[in-house]
């Protein structure tokens, strides 16, 4: 499920980055629907991508644009061999309505606020048909796939900081993800920097080693500090489905025996999350693992939460954490204490079951 989303979140990076037109300076008052739209969407021509869209119309302050459909390019995926011919990939989207609800049209290559929903979104082209891709989104009903995307937030250029409000992907029918946090030490010239598509791009990150790959990414984020930072996940049926074709699998590879439904692999799953409590120390790791077994064994959302007494950067998480690893590889056998690490983080794991 989590690579299906980040598929999805890679294919949906190009095509909501910040757009607008160079040099624009007029009054967001001033501006016609039509001109709202065409600096909501005017970067979307980069790459060499195709877009167009119907009809634009303003209610009440909310732009509403409807029929959205977008083809870009981009890098393939990995090179099997040295010296192979590079190849690329469509991307396609679509989406049924765009409401604008707030946007900062006067800064439109890099709007510092904007409060935008995406409904009735489909993707495809040939990114889809890579192994990667369509081994996650199978199960799925990956041409059924429908999403919906909201993302408000409001940034300092100058001070390199956001305050991510709402940005959440519904993919319907299976999951919702909900990110929400305050960054600063964002270096908004590099991330605005047109070619950063390419650099973190599907194909390209793919075809890195999984450490250099990484490396890019820290060095991206090397300054940013984390004030706040939730990430939640709602089950919308897409656990049953993905227990579902794990079970198909495992019954497949014992034929003579008893065959494995959906629910039993819940119920292994989520009891293997409560016996690895055993393994551990202290308070928080047994909260942790019962949070997310429950989540397992009923639908409802799982937060995961990030509250540090002070700033923390990017950095201090990452080596705190591989510090961490790295004690537990040489303490083989021995009970490990995530306490510490919760303290260090203010860090909270929640399950609330759905409304029924």
């Amino acid at each position: 499920m989590l690579t299906a989303a980040r598929a999805c979140a890679i294919a949906l990076f190009a095509a909501t980055l910040a757009v607008g037109l160079p040099g624009a300076a007029h009054a967001q008052e001033s501006l016609t629907p039509a001109q709202k739209a065409e600096r909501v969407f005017h970067t979307y021509g980069r790459y060499g991508a195709k877009y167009s869209y119907g009809p634009v119309a303003e209610e009440n302050g909310v732009l509403t644009i409807r029929n959205l459909k977008y083809a870009v390019t981009l890098p393939g995926a990995a090179v099997d061999k040295p010296g192979a011919p590079k190849k690329s990939v469509t991307m396609t989207l679509t989406a049924e309505t765009i409401a604008v609800r707030r946007y900062d049209y006067r800064n439109p290559e890099l709007p510092h606020f904007a409060d935008m929903t995406f409904t009735g979104m489909r993707i495809g082209g040939s990114l889809f048909d890579t192994a990667e891709v369509r081994s996650a989104l199978t199960p799925f009903g990956r041409h059924d796939l429908v999403i919906d995307l909201v993302q408000t937030y409001e940034l300092d250029w100058e001070a390199g900081s956001i305050d991510l409000t709402a940005g959440t992907v519904t993919m319907r029918g299976l999951m919702r993800f909900d990110l929400a946090g305050r960054f600063d030490g964002l270096d908004f010239v590099r991330l605005s920097d047109p070619k950063l598509l390419e650099k973190l791009g599907l194909g390209s990150a793919a075809s890195m080693p999984p450490e250099a790959a990484l490396g890019m990414v820290l060095d991206l984020f090397s300054a940013t500090r984390v004030h706040r930072l939730s990430y939640a996940l709602t089950d919308l049926g897409g656990v049953d489905k993905m227990l579902a074709v794990m079970a198909e699998a495992q019954s497949k590879q014992n034929p003579d025996g008893p065959k494995i439904t959906a629910k039993m692999m819940r119920q292994g799953i989520a009891g293997g999350l409560a016996g690895a409590a055993a393994r551990f120390s202290g308070s928080f790791a047994p909260k942790m693992l019962g949070a997310t077994a429950r989540w397992l064994l009923a639908p409802g959302t799982l937060t995961i939460a990030l509250r540090p007494a002070r700033p923390l950067p990017i950095a201090s998480i990452v080596g705190y954490i591989g510090a961490l690893s790295a004690q537990a590889n040489q303490g083989k056998g021995q009970k490990l204490d995530l306490d510490p690490l919760q303290k260090f983080l203010g860090l909270s794991f929640s399950y609330t079951p759905a409304v029924r």
